[in-house]
């Protein structure tokens, strides 16, 4: 089992990310989305500054469907937020059978998530948030402490796996991941077999074991594309590829 911290960064047309970064000084916190006859209900909290503003600005999205105030005592706000359809961190995880425990926080368009999973469930995760439309970085992780691979490899192979590149039949090609990260195609090829080079170096010489296993290929989700560096200096992924 392997335990991540992502980064998660919400598309435009999702009322989180939407209403969270015309809200900046806001943080919307949700804790729970249940299907419903009526839609999607999603549990959520809104703290900060013009919270009446900030629930009135979601009333007005046009993905939400209804807006029901539970309390607005105290420092927060608690409300209903009914529509049409979950969260696209909530619909990924659903897809996959991933149980997402604590609440979500979302500032500016931005949260994180703590996760913990076996690797076929985090690698399709990180491919079912993307196909959301999530930008999807890995804050953390308890993966191995020394790296494998450089940061330019790692980015690279993590792309190439998001995009289908190292499945059968291949769902990208090699002329489209260079195409996409910006790279010669020679370039993008040498990377690669570097990269390739040192994982397979380290699994003949025995380096892993099968929770090692798990957890190198955990590492791979959420950058699921071209990654560059984001308003805070890290790195971010940007989706060029489908999968």
């Amino acid at each position: 089992m392997t335990r991540l911290t992502l980064r998660l960064d919400f598309p435009s047309g999702s009322w989180l990310g939407d209403v969270s970064r015309a809200r900046p000084d806001a943080t919307l916190r949700t804790t729970e989305t249940v299907a419903a006859v009526e839609g999607d209900v999603t549990a959520l909290t809104v703290t900060g500054t013009d919270r009446a503003e900030t629930v009135e600005a979601l009333r007005a999205h046009d993905r939400v469907d209804r807006i029901d105030i539970v309390d607005r005592t105290g420092p927060a706000t608690r409300v209903r937020v009914v529509a049409p359809a979950p969260p696209p961190h909530v619909a990924a995880a659903r897809e996959v059978g991933i149980p997402i425990e604590d609440p979500v926080a979302v500032t500016d368009g931005r949260a994180t998530l703590d996760i913990v999973d076996d690797r076929s469930r985090l690698t399709a995760f990180g491919r079912r948030l993307t196909a959301e439309g999530v930008t999807v970085g890995i804050e953390a992780s308890d993966a191995d402490e020394e790296p494998i691979l450089t940061d330019a490899q790692r980015d690279l192979v993590l792309a190439a796996v998001a995009a289908g590149y190292y499945d059968t039949p291949r769902e990208c090609t090699l002329t489209d991941l260079a195409k996409a990260r910006g790279l010669a195609k020679s370039t993008c090829s040498e990377t690669l077999h570097r990269a390739e080079g040192r994982v397979l170096r380290r699994f003949v010489a025995g380096e892993f074991d099968d929770e090692d296993s798990e957890t190198s290929v955990g590492k791979g989700i959420g950058d699921e594309s071209e990654r560059e560096p984001d308003r805070d200096g890290h790195h971010r992924t940007v989706t060029a590829l489908g999968t």
